[in-house]
């Protein structure tokens, strides 16, 4: 039997822990802020998350970009993460930016006449560059460790990013993306830059095996294979060593399975890394399944994307 005191105590402790919560959960919103930068005669936005503490200007942070996918947008890709960016950056210390694209597209190069920003021919490249000067100029950031995430649209913006830019992405990790055919020759450069790709062998709309990408029966620009994609990244970075092959435990009967396989004998350190995920949809591994099954596929739960991305990007000196 419970007694008055012990109400008293239990109530107080449960106000506590309440406050306690809110009081997090503010201080996290505080730390996310949506700002503007103008670039090429438009107003672009993205969110940027601070680590919980203020860095300096002699203990610089790394940043990573998350790009949403076509059609998204940059609070939609906080929600498929489950803010779990956001919480790795709280724990590690690191600045965080979802940015915006223009129709909630990216222009990657892929020619994709359907979406606004490859018909208006949308600089993106130029943005992203404009992007990552301004914020190294106003927050202490490490220029040696900016990295480039995305799923999608937003993956296959990342793979530009690196092909383009690879003096300011020191690595990138898309997901449910493969190098766009039609950029193939900006990336046989050997300019290294590391890569860790999360792609599904059941993806419907950006096939693992290459060809078209298919959305809503429209073909939207065509890829290449996911081997093929490793094999130009294998010479780009010019390594050496026979891949470390890993089955990865079947956490949960969700029809995946995921084979790590691991590339670290490259240039300048640099490393490649391919997440085969048997059974896999066009989807964020643990997270999200913002689709059902039957337009996009199944979401693996064996692994989580954003975990093994930042442990990727860590890695990485």
């Amino acid at each position: 039997m419970v007694s008055h005191i012990q109400r008293y105590f239990i109530t107080a402790i449960t106000f506590l822990a309440i406050l306690v919560s809110s009081a997090f959960s503010c201080a996290s919103a505080a730390r996310t802020v949506e700002l503007t930068l103008k670039h090429d005669g438009h107003e672009r936005k993205y969110l940027l998350y601070s680590p919980p503490f203020k860095p300096t200007r002699s203990d610089v942070k790394p940043l990573v970009l998350v790009l949403h996918g076509g059609g998204g947008t940059h609070r939609g890709m906080v929600r498929l993460t489950k803010s779990m960016f956001n919480q790795l950056a709280d724990r590690d210390g690191f600045f965080v930016v979802y940015p915006q694209g223009i129709g909630k597209a990216w222009n990657e190069g892929r020619g994709d006449l359907i979406s606004e920003a490859h018909r208006r021919r949308i600089d993106d490249v130029g943005f992203f560059r404009r992007l990552l000067e301004y914020l190294v100029s106003e927050h202490p950031i490490d220029t040696n460790r900016v990295f480039a995430t995305g799923i999608s649209n937003g993956g296959l913006m990342s793979f530009r990013l690196a092909c383009s830019l690879p003096d300011k992405i020191r690595a990138i990790a898309p997901v449910t993306a493969s190098i766009p055919s039609a950029i193939l020759p900006l990336c046989r450069s050997e300019s290294p830059v590391s890569l860790a790709v999360f792609n599904g062998t059941e993806d419907p709309l950006v096939p693992y095996f290459g060809g078209q990408i298919t959305v809503f029966r429209q073909q939207r620009g065509e890829v290449l294979s996911t081997d093929e994609t490793i094999k130009i990244w294998l010479e780009k970075n010019r390594c050496t060593s026979k891949p470390k092959v890993t089955v990865l435990p079947d956490l949960t009967e969700d029809g995946t399975r995921v084979t790590k396989i691991e590339y670290n004998q490259c240039s300048t350190g640099s490393k490649i890394v391919l997440y085969r995920i048997e059974g896999g949809g066009h989807t964020w591994p643990g997270g999200r399944q913002y689709l059902p099954v039957r337009l996009i596929g199944r979401t693996s739960r064996d692994i989580n994307a954003c975990d093994e991305i930042w442990s990727f990007f860590r890695s990485i000196h």
